[in-house]
């Protein structure tokens, strides 16, 4: 009896021993593992800043893409108590896209870790970057079709002068064109045209481009209109026509009186980046652009 129980205790003891040299191998993995995992998220973080340097140097002029590619490297360039190894910039033909790789590495003693971040970034026009923009709600409905986005209920309301650069009073000074209480389909709409008063568009045939500003209502049963449109009281749209680069609602001066804005009828609306620029140029007016984000994604 007595050498069973010493047995035993001799094999229950080999257990223990087993047990305790096992939680120390894995007790001396932790430390190493952690190590490892925050090597790994060190270098996504150099990257990802890196990739925000990258794309900010685009934005301010630093770096000059035109088609093709362009890759730089930065050895003193520090991040995050770090260096990255180079930032590549990829134009496609036409230029209108930009794709920006970020390339880092962080070492944790022997064991090096790397990673890329790219992010494909297009120019767009400061201020210009939908369909419709008006500081009441925009309601689409019916046959109406509206391709780009919506800017709607504005907060900050929208602000004339800070989309072309100048005051009402001084655009209205180098118009064109001033129509006061034109009747309906007024002629000539074209380069910079300043209605004083309601515009009225029923025919079909009707057509007008360039930047056309209403102070006052804008109602449209007809008519296609190519450029920016800035209406400083109510629109109504519910006819068969068609609008191609921006529109901007103030829907009045009074934050009581503004009214929703209502796109009914087989109606067009489309966000069109050419046709805002060319508005722009044949005035010789300044836009003004900025750096976007179409897309993100990550390769380790």
């Amino acid at each position: 009896m007595g050498k069973m129980l010493i047995v035993a205790l001799l094999v229950i003891g080999s257990i223990f021993v087993l047990i305790i040299l096992s939680v120390q191998d894995r007790t001396e993995e932790v430390p190493e593992l952690l190590s490892s995992n925050l090597a790994e998220l060190q270098a996504k973080a150099l990257c990802r800043e890196a990739l925000v340097y990258g794309m900010n140097k685009v934005n301010d002029g630093s770096v000059i893409t035109s088609p093709g590619t362009n890759t730089r490297t930065y050895p003193n360039l520090e991040v995050l108590d770090s260096t990255i190894d180079s930032i590549q910039y990829i134009s496609n033909a036409t230029n209108d896209t930009i794709e920006i790789s970020s390339y880092a590495s962080y070492q944790v003693g022997e064991d090096i870790f790397q990673h890329k971040s790219t992010a494909v970034v297009y120019w767009a026009p400061i201020g210009a970057q939908g369909a419709m923009y008006a500081n009441g709600d925009i309601t689409v409905s019916g046959s109406a079709v509206v391709e780009g986005n919506l800017f709607k209920n504005s907060n900050p309301r929208l602000d004339f002068e800070e989309l072309f650069g100048m005051t009402k009073a001084e655009m209205e000074a180098i118009a064109d064109t001033v129509l006061v209480d034109p009747g309906p389909n007024p002629t000539g709409i074209e380069d910079i045209t300043w209605v004083n008063g309601n515009l009225q568009v029923t025919s079909t045939g009707w057509a007008g481009s360039g930047i056309l500003v209403v102070d006052g209502n804008a109602h449209f049963t007809g008519g296609t209109f190519t450029g920016i449109m800035w209406i400083t009281g109510n629109l109504i749209i519910n006819g068969n026509n068609g609008f191609y680069g921006a529109v901007y609602i103030e829907g009045g001066l009074m934050l009581e009186d503004i009214e929703d804005v209502n796109v009914l009828g087989d109606c067009l609306i489309v966000y069109d980046v050419e046709a805002i620029i060319a508005a722009f140029a044949d005035v010789s007016l300044v836009l003004e652009y900025e750096i976007k984000i179409f897309s993100m994604f990550e390769d380790d």
